[in-house]
């Protein structure tokens, strides 16, 4: 990772606050080269959630009943089991082009030339890191699940009202944000070291985040925060680009190919920057020596 902070083997205690000034720092230079390699995938993201959205409410609907989950988005459980696959495979090729900004990975061969702007591959790693994605997906959904039943077991046993409700939806949702956040801490990482190696090595992936832990929290943790406030501030502007364009009454597929067009960059954005966060993290935790022109230190010793 040629351009990346990196630290050494005795200086292992990441700094939250470089760390995602670094990945944000890095996805700002590196914009061109990261989206060549992730677009496709990326876009595979958005084409399956599309498709997903016209099964299950295009009519008549073709989703059966019992695959469908109000707390994954789209509403149905097929998004925690289907979406992961193509949001490790841009996860395999940003960690690539981290690691060599000249690799070649996933460029799709024809009989007529190389084409370096579009990437696919599936092997093993990307399975080992769809499926870890698929279980923090399904924590997520289940605990969205739980935090409703528990408002509304509260909001009956208690009789909220008013600001007494806000504040228990507030706490609720602070609970399941930072539980999503610790299984993301525990398990991000070695989806990483899966998809840099090759190897599913958790013994390693643990070791090398000892020390770290509560660190790799925080730094999730602002990470999310900080995209959720941008997916809040930009919000309005693709809400009214969107309906400007096409607003019907009912869900149609032409609006909602329009609405996952506006959005498509932001979720780009929201899946490389997790990706090249947890590549510095990686890097940092696992490099041999520090390098003083590489960027700004993101441990300390």
């Amino acid at each position: 990772m040629s351009d990346t902070p990196r630290a050494s083997s005795k200086s292992r205690r990441l700094r939250v606050f470089n760390v995602v000034l670094a990945a944000l720092i890095y996805c700002a230079r590196n914009a061109g080269g990261l989206f060549i390699v992730a677009w496709f995938p990326c876009f595979l993201v958005s084409a399956c959630r599309l498709a997903l959205e016209w099964l299950i409410f295009a009519w008549p609907p073709r989703m059966p009943a019992w695959l469908l989950f109000n707390h994954f988005e789209p509403p149905t459980w097929l998004a925690a089991l289907v979406v992961p696959f193509w949001e490790a495979m841009a996860w395999l090729f940003v960690l690539s082009f981290m690691a060599d900004r000249n690799s070649m990975r996933g460029a799709v061969t024809t009989p007529i030339a190389r084409l370096t702007w579009l990437r696919f591959e599936l092997c093993p790693a990307v399975f080992v890191a769809a499926a870890i994605f698929s279980f923090v997906a399904l924590v997520d959904g289940i605990a969205r699940f739980t935090q409703l039943q528990l408002l509304v077991g509260a909001l009956t046993f208690f009789e909220l009202a008013g600001t007494e409700m806000d504040l228990w939806a507030y706490l609720a949702e602070a609970i399941r944000v930072a539980l999503i956040t610790m299984v993301s801490a525990l398990l991000y990482p070695i989806a990483g070291h899966v998809l840099r190696t090759g190897t599913v090595a958790v013994a390693r992936s643990w070791r090398i985040t000892r020390g770290n832990r509560l660190r790799l929290f925080a730094i999730f943790l602002l990470l999310t925060v900080a995209l959720q406030g941008l997916d809040r501030f930009v919000v309005p502007a693709t809400t009214w680009l969107t309906r400007s364009l096409a607003d019907p009454l009912s869900w149609t597929l032409e609006a909602a190919s329009i609405r996952y067009a506006v959005d498509f960059p932001f979720n780009m954005l929201w899946i490389v920057v997790w990706a090249v966060t947890v590549g510095i993290v990686l890097n940092a935790l696992e490099a041999p020596s520090p390098s003083a022109d590489e960027g700004p230190s993101i441990s300390t010793p």
